[in-house]
């Protein structure tokens, strides 16, 4: 061995072989020992020249005592260390704590772990110097939430600007005496973190004190305030996601907006959630080459200057040709130079999806931005937005749907209008006549002539009837009124009054509880309770006919019903009975046209509510509606 020369020797003893004394001399010369493969340091060690030299006891007491002293040091550092983790991982598994609760608990468990004053969470934006202070366990006035200061005169550049856990223990040889915290709150020691959002406010998650600290901070306290950070972000992100999953559900559930309110809302939200300027739904046409910008929230068209574009000169392109979800971030290097998207328009950033309809054109569901993006969309971004893709498809469905019914219906109107009003005339023709035959033939007829004209005279005014029914139903969307506040209790008095000589005649017994305040058309809930009413009277078999009017409220909505205890309808019928001209019973058992509940139904419907009946053969009928409560 050369002494001017640097070397490790590994020294291998054979415990067996050795005597014990040996083996004690061996372990106080080696500085390290391999035991059972683990290298350990070992505090027993000796330096040659104190081991070999003249015996010192004091040297040797020196030693001993920082030794011990250097064990109960580390291992009470091992102790807090486990403990403070310990403590955080309870803080933050904690379930029945709120985000603002635990931020409290880690502000303590920070204080407690740096020795330093108070822990704060703020909103920095360097582009606008700024600095506001969200929570805080801060126990001075001068720091509680909502403080507001520029943000350079605070130590969150350091942090911003430096690696990513910042500290500041001496302003004056920090450079940053001239700060606000330490002149105007006396604050002198700080160790912050850096918390950069994409789709949010920018954070700084800190702790600080008034007292200096020349000494720094540790590795460990490094690393123990950078776990600490981590959490808090996730945290932040976590409820960032969650508020803008919970306003979709709320904007898709709000049934008092209109589709293109609701899309309004859903664009707003989309620009929010993915850092991006304008959203679109576009009809696109692959065959034909073109896009045409439908809805926008760009209504200044400061992006979008041209509303029809060619397909191929759009990035929705991309989304044509069969892949679900896009994100362009770099269109240059995804090979979309001279595109009229991005050379035209200037659109450095989209996110869009396809959108397959039936039965009309497709459509893109996407948004863009003229400004660039640093980082490619998270896989939470984009489910978000399919997330949102998928309402708007349901919503369009829906909207095609309703159209295409309310042209149905408005046909089917016009129709059974025409249909009824150009039969009339050869009605009453036939009426005529079969009363001149009546009139002057009377004389001549035997008792099946007069039987005859007897059928076709009853025949004529069924068929006058039916279409006077057929001319009800038709008008009750384009010849109601408009809806009102209406009082229930004065509509059941008038079909009481109305239906008074039945009543009489059935010797009826008619319960009506109290009743509510609703809103619709006065007329048409009278019509529909009358037809009730009038259905329990005839339809009542045997005895009195017994009739109870209730009513419940559920929600926004009333359900009114009407109970009789008459001969019931079997269960395999109760939907027949709204159908058009649909009898359950002849014209012998029971006279009517067979429409009265068909039009009970439209106009239930028109109410925005639904119809129904709950009943047994022999065991009485339970008619129901829904309507919107008049204070809602």
């Amino acid at each position: 061995m050369s002494p001017s020369a640097d070397a490790i020797t590994l020294c291998q003893y054979d415990r067996e072989r050795l005597s014990a004394e040996l083996i004690q001399d061996i372990i106080e010369t080696h500085p390290y020992v391999v035991q059972n493969q683990t290298i350990c340091q070992n505090f027993y060690y000796t330096p040659p020249e104190e081991f070999f030299g003249a015996e010192d006891s004091e040297n040797t007491v020196d030693r001993m005592l920082e030794t011990l002293h250097d064990r109960s040091t580390t291992k009470n550092e091992l102790k807090e260390r486990r403990r403070s983790l310990q403590r955080q991982n309870e803080i933050m598994a904690d379930g029945s704590q709120s985000f603002e609760e635990k931020l409290q608990s880690l502000f303590e468990l920070g204080c407690e772990r740096f020795d330093l004053d108070f822990g704060g969470l703020a909103r920095v934006d360097p582009d606008e110097d700024s600095f506001e202070l969200e929570h805080t366990n801060a126990p001075c006035e001068t720091f509680e939430p909502g403080l507001e200061l520029p943000l350079s005169e605070t130590f969150c550049p350091a942090v911003i600007d430096g690696p990513d856990v910042s500290t500041v223990t001496e302003p004056s040889i920090a450079d940053t005496g001239e700060t606000a915290p330490h002149q105007k709150c006396g604050l002198s020691t700080y160790i912050g973190t850096h918390l950069p959002f994409e789709a949010a406010s920018d954070r700084t998650f800190f702790f600080a004190a008034s007292d200096s600290r020349p000494e720094g901070f540790t590795d460990d306290e490094r690393a123990f305030h950078r776990l600490l950070s981590q959490w808090v972000k996730y945290e932040l992100q976590q409820e960032e996601r969650e508020r803008h999953q919970r306003t979709l559900y709320e904007i898709a559930a709000d049934t008092d907006r209109t589709f293109e309110e609701k899309l309004d809302a859903i664009f707003a939200l989309g620009c929010e959630r993915f850092d991006l300027e304008v959203g679109c739904i576009a009809r696109i046409d692959e065959s034909s080459d073109e896009l045409e910008v439908e809805l926008t929230s760009d209504s200044d068209e400061t992006v979008l200057t041209d509303r029809t574009v060619p397909l191929s000169e759009a990035y929705c392109q991309t989304i044509a040709s069969g892949r679900e979800t896009v994100s362009i971030t770099d269109p240059v290097g995804d090979g979309f130079e001279g595109m009229a998207a991005y050379e035209e328009f200037g659109i450095e950033t989209y996110l869009g999806t396809r959108i397959e309809l039936e039965e009309c054109q497709n459509r893109t569901f996407f948004f863009v931005s003229s400004e660039g993006r640093s980082r490619e969309f998270s896989p939470a971004e984009r489910t978000f937005h399919h997330l949102m893709g998928q309402w708007v498809k349901y919503e369009l469905q829906q909207k095609h749907r309703e159209e295409a019914l309310r042209e149905s219906n408005e046909r089917l109107e016009q129709f059974a209008y025409a249909a009824s009003h150009d039969l009339q005339e050869p009605l009453r023709m036939i009426s005529s006549y079969l009363e001149l035959i009546d009139n002057q033939y009377d004389d001549e007829l035997d008792d099946t002539g007069r039987e005859f004209l007897e059928f076709a005279v009853g025949g004529a005014e069924r068929m006058r009837k039916m279409i006077e029914a057929l001319l009800t139903y038709s008008r009750v969307e384009t010849h109601g009124n408009n809806f009102e506040p209406v009082e229930l209790d004065d509509v059941v008095a008038d079909v009481r009054e109305s239906l008074s000589i039945q009543i009489d005649e059935q010797d009826a017994e008619i319960t009506v509880d109290s009743l509510p305040r609703v809103t619709g058309d006065p007329s048409q809930l009278r019509q529909v309770l009358q037809n009730l009413f009038s259905n329990a009277i005839k339809y009542n078999g045997e005895g009195s006919p017994r009739i109870r009017v209730s009513s419940e409220r559920r929600g926004g909505e009333v359900i009114v019903s009407v109970s009789d205890d008459g001969i019931g309808i079997d269960s395999e019928d109760t939907a027949r009975v709204f159908d058009v001209f649909d009898r359950l019973h002849s014209r012998i058992e029971y006279d009517g046209t067979g429409i009265g509940l068909a039009i009970c139904e439209r106009i239930v419907e028109r109410h925005g509510g639904d119809i129904w009946v709950d009943s047994e053969p022999g065991e009485g009928s339970t008619f129901s509606f829904s309507v919107r409560a008049a204070d809602t």
